[in-house]
């Protein structure tokens, strides 16, 4: 999982980093290997965050070669974090350290600065710190509620999980009683709008419909109502409207945006439910929240396996493709007029 950060995280010790990282990553990872990029210029700032789960050991260098590819675009010295995955013994024994050398020995490769690596028990206030190179370096992870990032991310509004479950809950989909209603809701809806079916006025409904849906997001108290959620997956079924909606990820209504994405991924039936899942991708990538992309991904690969604009986007987070990049790339297609010929993606 990568994220790039949406503001500059200046370093300070390894304690503090590991304080930051339920902030770099929007929640508290166990049994992890987070690898930093640090810029190359002036104070030592995270420019790139990558976290995965800790591998089984004979998967080690295979992952240590697949970080390569976004550590060396990013072209930076690296830290290393081990979180959890044992106890640690020092000096004798450190948890997962042949996946430390196996790192170590990649980033050689490519001539690639390794700042340091330490393994800790958990990013908690008071939990202990270890340094893989010299194990009389250790010490205790600062209050993560305290650091310049906490207050950083709060002003942003954006929220750290306890877990990366409790992240996973906010997309999860409503109960099967609710979306099984709602898919019935939807199917008269569809069946009564084919009689005098106009695809561009539907398109021009469908768009002026979603616009007002973010507008209100943000003051919004009550859920949706279930004829709401029906017209609103109808108009994001025309991918025209789809793909204009990207366009909430690089204006102000971005967390406006972003609210109405997530309830209406947990409410809508699939596949539908794919389309507003990859908009809330899309919408978090491009903030720097790797986290909340890859499980708005996960909700529109389950509900539309093969779609293509949630593939375009997995390959680029598996690729930690500059978000840079990919608003380029995918906004040059949401800016055509309406035109019979369709949407580039699907």
């Amino acid at each position: 999982m990568r994220t790039a950060q949406p503001f500059p995280v200046q370093v300070e010790n390894p304690g503090d980093l590991v304080a930051a990282l339920p902030y770099l990553l929007a929640f508290h990872p166990v049994d992890s290997l987070v690898a930093l990029v640090l810029g190359r210029s002036g104070p030592r700032r995270v420019v790139l965050t990558l976290r995965v789960d800790l591998p089984a050991p004979r998967h080690r260098r295979a992952l240590a070669h697949q970080l390569l590819v976004p550590i060396t675009e990013a072209e930076g010295p690296v830290v290393l974090v081990v979180v959890g995955g044992g106890a640690a013994d020092p000096p004798d024994s450190l948890p997962h350290r042949g996946l430390v050398e196996s790192m170590w020995a990649a980033l050689d490769s490519e001539g690639i600065e390794v700042a340091c690596s330490v393994w800790t028990s958990a990013t908690a206030h008071g939990a202990p710190w270890v340094s893989y190179g010299d194990p009389t370096d250790r010490g205790t992870v600062a209050d993560p509620d305290s650091s310049a990032i906490a207050a950083a991310c709060t002003a942003a509004g954006m929220v750290t999980f306890g877990s990366r479950a409790e992240l996973v809950a906010v997309v999860a989909p409503d109960d099967d009683e609710t979306l099984t209603r709602r898919a019935e809701l939807l199917d008269e809806a569809t069946l009564a709008a084919e009689a005098a079916y106009d695809p561009e006025q539907a398109a021009q409904r469908g768009l002026a419909l979603v616009v007002r849906a973010v507008a209100e997001a943000a003051d919004r108290a009550a859920p949706l109502a279930d004829e709401e959620v029906v017209a609103l997956t109808i108009a994001l079924g025309d991918l025209w409207v789809r793909d204009k909606s990207l366009t909430f990820a690089t204006g102000p209504q971005v967390m406006a945006a972003e609210r109405l994405w997530t309830e209406l991924t947990r409410a809508t039936p699939v596949p539908e439910r794919a389309q507003p899942a990859t908009l809330l991708a899309f919408s978090a990538y491009l903030r720097g929240d790797g986290a909340l992309a890859s499980v708005a991904l996960d909700q529109a690969e389950l509900a539309h396996p093969n779609h293509r604009l949630a593939t375009l986007l997995r390959g680029a987070l598996d690729a930690a493709v500059p978000p840079a990049h990919l608003t380029r790339m995918i906004l040059s297609a949401s800016r055509a007029e309406w035109s019979s010929d369709g949407p580039q993606w699907s």
